[in-house]
């Protein structure tokens, strides 16, 4: 059976649950997963699509303009049963929306008159992934990962965070690959921001690249750091500190468990390395999937971890940072953003053995 037909399954199974007719789905992420990752957007900067996804317990229609229509049938939706309702592109997408729900009790994933927003509740039917899609996610983790460790393996002093960043986005794209998220950061700016947007600041010793890559709708993220010449013991001995933190988080990441419990384990751990409350000052992480996090983790989290779930924890410690992308599992979370060709240090969490990427010493 299709993922998409299983997934109109899961739908209407949430309308009769949530005692609803019809479901309008507007978000990019809510298209790419009823999709099996079709894109519905010709604008980067939206979050919502060119084209609207109703859901009701017996029909699935496409919504969109004269001339969004043709691209999406013939190229994205091909036979996965949606009938058109298109309109003019000088027309009122709201006033299609409000007939085809006429009297009928509908939700939503977006702010719409007449609808009940819904969009906390139906993205959980999304978190548990697919074969497919774990196929899909593992693909991209790999590619992903790869591809920061080619450019990274070419970074010389002298460059500039602008020029990594380029080339960072130019390998993604001839992969087919968008990226949401590019951070990029030389020497004193790791130290003092967490989100450094890449500028022209030229690198002397070292750099922090952080990524969130996107394909077929699915999301992985990671981080890599390298330096020049003979590494710093405390800088080392940091970056052992915060690598620790996230097998900490990664090894107690398993299906069933609170995931209130599993950031409060991290905050002890930021305790016992002798940084109390550094979680404070960013965020740690959470699951992920089709977007860049489904939700953030926080002390007061009351989501619990599914079988099969994406997640990607973030812990920073001053100017170190360790992120990399899990699949979760009742035998142990998969860790889907290894490079072969970077250096990994194994930590044992929790009777798993897990690889995280090291310093790479250029």
């Amino acid at each position: 059976m299709p993922d998409w037909v299983i997934k109109q399954q899961k739908v209407r199974r949430f309308l009769e649950e949530k005692r609803l007719e019809a479901f309008v789905f507007s978000l990019r992420s809510s298209f790419a997963w009823l999709t099996d990752g079709g894109e519905s957007s010709v604008d980067e900067s939206m979050q919502t699509g060119a084209a609207d996804l109703v859901i009701t317990q017996n029909k699935a229609y496409v919504i969109a303009p004269n001339n969004e229509m043709d691209r999406l049938l013939e190229e994205v939706l091909g036979d996965q049963g949606y009938e058109p309702v298109v309109y003019s592109w000088r027309g009122d997408r709201l006033s299609v929306l409000q007939n085809l729900l006429k009297d009928k009790k509908a939700g939503s994933d977006t702010a719409l008159s007449e609808c009940r927003e819904m969009c906390r509740e139906v993205k959980a039917l999304r978190f548990e992934l697919l074969p497919e899609e774990r196929h899909r996610m593992r693909e991209l983790g790999i590619q992903a990962a790869e591809i920061v460790g080619q450019v990274a393996r070419q970074i010389r002093p002298g460059d500039s965070e602008i020029k990594v960043a380029g080339k960072l986005k130019s390998k993604m794209a001839k992969a087919g690959i968008s990226v949401p998220v590019i951070l990029v950061a030389f020497d004193d700016r790791i130290k003092k921001f967490r989100h450094p947007l890449p500028t022209e600041n030229k690198i002397k010793k070292t750099v922090m690249v952080i990524v969130c890559a996107r394909r077929w709708g699915l999301t992985v993220a990671l981080t890599r750091l390298v330096h020049f010449g003979a590494l710093p013991e405390d800088l080392r001995k940091r970056h052992n500190m915060v690598s620790s933190i996230e097998a900490e988080l990664i090894g107690s990441t398993l299906p069933g468990t609170c995931v209130k419990d599993i950031f409060n384990q991290a905050c002890r751990a930021y305790e016992d390395a002798g940084y109390p409350g550094e979680w404070e000052k960013h965020h740690q992480g959470g699951a992920i999937g089709y977007d860049t996090r489904e939700y953030l983790a926080d002390p007061d989290c009351e989501e619990i971890v599914m079988e099969n779930q994406g997640f990607a924890w973030n812990p920073f410690l001053e100017d170190v940072k360790s992120e990399d992308t899990i699949i979760t599992s009742s035998k142990g979370p998969e860790l889907i953003t290894l490079d072969k060709n970077w250096p990994v240090k194994f930590y044992e969490k929790n009777s798993y053995r897990i690889p995280l990427a090291e310093i790479l010493i250029i």
